[in-house]
């Protein structure tokens, strides 16, 4: 059996609150099977979660309370005690609905979300999402018709959603005649656990007529936050496995997209803040920054969700198509959009058998994206805290 291990966490220069720690341990994953996590100054045990990287065990679990400055000390190691059968009420749990080809997330017992892939659907979305107080942060419309105030523009806008325009001449962001479609393959994984539930979707992007034209690997990490707060991870690989294929310039894609619900938009109250400070779609609007945040009223509770994106994105910081109609999407391909005075334009080749990665995490708070304090969670997302072994 392996030993225990000794683990000193650094908060840096941020103050750690509802942070997500991921730490690869000197170990053969083969050779663990449950482990502790202990706080030393409390005694007091912490939840915790294993993951097989290569070989190596990853340890996850999440911080809370660390002011900017501080350090907490820890001790990892295996445990005799067999691993107890997940509780609902507890962490993550992901229930699957076969029939209905949806996967739900619940998060301490209470649903957040729900992931759709079935044929019914040009492509697989989020849907419902909801926030604090349990409000639906996101428009239901067309998923749900009918819903009272909501607006019923731009039926491909559903909810929480992956899409491009121009992947060579195929448009797969909108459900116009000769669009392409996202097709659900195989899940490489469906994790449920105390720290966090992981969904990871094989999808085929496919032309017109439904052929393939490139894969998709969409892995979403959920936590388990308490208060309603939400937070997850998406991850979106490409793996050109048919053919070279190009993404051309257009501002009708969004490789994270978010369609807010109808009572956040502009026009109603809501508020649009990128982390630069640009405020609404007139100083927001093809803009690059590194996260973005929509904000507004939902049931008389006043709510948020950001997209932040990662510095190890292909052309970070992103631009960003984000209109006061509702719409905020992550698009770093529009330049002639963006920028016609430059007469540059953005497109991006992808050669047969290549492999890229896009990394986003999706922050789901109470209040504007200040009160929500989205700065800080893009601290949490590009430099986490440091964790030294021994």
């Amino acid at each position: 059996m392996a030993d225990s291990l000794h683990l000193t966490v650094h908060a840096g220069e941020h103050a750690r609150n509802d942070c997500p720690v991921t730490v690869t341990l000197p170990w053969r994953y083969a050779d663990v099977g449950s482990i502790s996590l202990i706080e030393v100054k409390s005694g007091k045990a912490i939840h915790a979660q294993t993951e097989r990287i290569g070989q190596q065990v990853a340890l996850t679990w999440m911080i809370d309370g660390l002011k900017a400055g501080e350090t907490t000390e820890l001790t990892v190691a295996p445990s005799s005690k067999k691993s107890s059968p997940q509780n609902p009420d507890r962490g993550v749990t992901l229930v699957s609905h076969e029939t209905e080809s949806k996967i739900d997330v619940l998060v301490k017992g209470k649903l957040f979300t729900a992931y759709n892939y079935g044929p019914e659907w040009v492509r697989p979305f989020l849907h419902p999402v909801l926030g604090p107080g349990d409000t639906q942060v996101t428009r239901s419309w067309p998923i749900v018709p009918d819903v009272p105030g909501e607006t019923t523009d731009h039926p491909h806008h559903k909810s929480i959603w992956v899409a491009y325009g121009e992947c060579d001449k195929v448009d797969n962001w909108s459900e116009e005649p000769g669009h392409g479609w996202q097709r659900h393959q195989a899940f490489q994984a469906l994790e449920s656990g105390p720290v966090f539930g992981r969904i990871a979707a094989k999808n085929a992007w496919c032309y017109h007529n439904e052929r393939k034209q490139f894969e998709e690997i969409r892995d979403m990490r959920f936590y388990a936050l308490p208060g309603g707060k939400r937070l997850f991870d998406v991850a979106v690989t490409f793996r050109m496995t048919e053919k070279d294929v190009t993404f051309r310039d257009t501002k009708e894609g969004g490789l994270i997209s978010v369609r807010v619900a109808s009572s956040m938009d502009v026009p109603r109250g809501g508020r649009i803040e990128n982390g630069y400070g640009g405020i609404n779609e007139e100083e927001t609007w093809g803009k690059r920054a590194p996260w973005c945040d929509y904000s507004g009223i939902v049931e008389d509770k006043h709510v948020g969700i950001a997209i932040l994106d990662h510095e190890t994105n292909p052309r970070y910081p992103t631009g960003w198509h984000v209109r006061d109609y509702g719409l905020m999407t992550a698009n770093c391909f529009a330049w002639s959009y963006y920028r016609p005075e430059a007469k540059q334009k953005g497109h991006m080749k992808f050669k047969k058998g290549s492999k890229t990665t896009w990394r986003y995490r999706l922050y789901i708070h109470r209040g504007d994206a200040q009160k929500g304090k989205v700065a800080d969670r893009f601290h949490d997302f590009v430099a986490p805290p440091k964790v030294t072994i021994g």
